[in-house]
């Protein structure tokens, strides 16, 4: 899928809460700090299904946080998820269930896609992200190192990444060797299928495989990812992480032409 344009006024809102805070660099995002300033306070607890949930009324509320969540950096987009619906969806008051396909940086419907919007927003500030997104040959190495500097989940931030990347690439995940989605920039020239099963020719594959790969970008045929009639023409470049057990997180390049 091309990367689909934020919904315009969970941009602004988000944009507008940045700047009233006077929030210059990554390190100012306090999530939970924002949170309290907003009239919300957050709690941790062991939930079942949902990764969080928010109850407000009279412009102050509780952000309920899953405990899972906290095993990574995912319960400050869970935060930022949240505050979205308030500031969002102020006539809804019930116990908003957000599951993890919800919270997903690229998916979700409706109301959920919005809270999505204004998460990328505010943990990810246009203003402040945008700008490193700017170099030659990109790759996992660079997602880190802006994942690490704005404490975000790998997969969020390459998703961020992609959108604002002036060089064509894709963001691709895959569990038990099959992709389950693929972002990818407007300038990307393959098609990557949901569904599709990993060529051993892929990196990707090779992890599954339980293959050593290096951890760098690593020069790949365009055919082994795409069955693009173009695809062999394409000076493809591929850096495949493991992010759990049974998924792959890879980051895809080309060359202009």
């Amino acid at each position: 899928m091309t990367l689909r344009r934020p919904a315009p006024l969970a941009v602004k809102d988000a944009r507008d809460l940045v700047r009233r805070l006077s929030i210059q660099r990554a390190s100012e995002i306090d999530i939970e700090l924002i949170a309290n300033y907003c009239g919300l306070l957050v709690e941790r607890r062991p939930l079942t299904q949902e990764e969080g949930r928010i109850v407000h009324s009279g412009g102050v509320g509780l952000i309920t946080v899953s405990e899972r969540a906290y095993q990574s950096a995912k319960w400050r987009w869970v935060i930022a998820h949240e505050l979205g619906h308030f500031h969002r969806h102020p006539t809804i008051d019930q116990y908003a269930l957000c599951t993890a396909t919800d919270l997903n940086a690229g998916g979700g419907t409706g109301r959920e896609s919005e809270a999505n919007d204004f998460a990328a927003e505010l943990l990810l500030p246009e203003s402040l992200f945008k700008k490193r997104c700017d170099c030659n040959h990109p790759g996992l190495k660079e997602v880190r190192a802006l994942a690490e500097d704005f404490q975000t989940s790998l997969t969020a931030t390459a998703m961020r990444f992609v959108y604002f990347a002036p060089e064509p690439c894709a963001v691709v995940q895959s569990t038990g060797s099959v992709v389950d989605w693929c972002a990818w920039s407007g300038n990307f020239r393959l098609g990557i299928r949901k569904g599709t099963r990993l060529s051993m020719k892929t990196y990707a594959g090779d992890l599954f495989a339980g293959r050593a790969v290096g951890d760098y970008s690593q020069q790949v045929d365009g055919e082994a990812w795409s069955d693009s009639e173009w695809a062999a023409e394409v000076d493809l470049f591929e850096h495949s992480t493991k992010i759990s057990s049974n998924s792959v997180l890879t980051m895809l390049w080309h060359r202009t032409t």
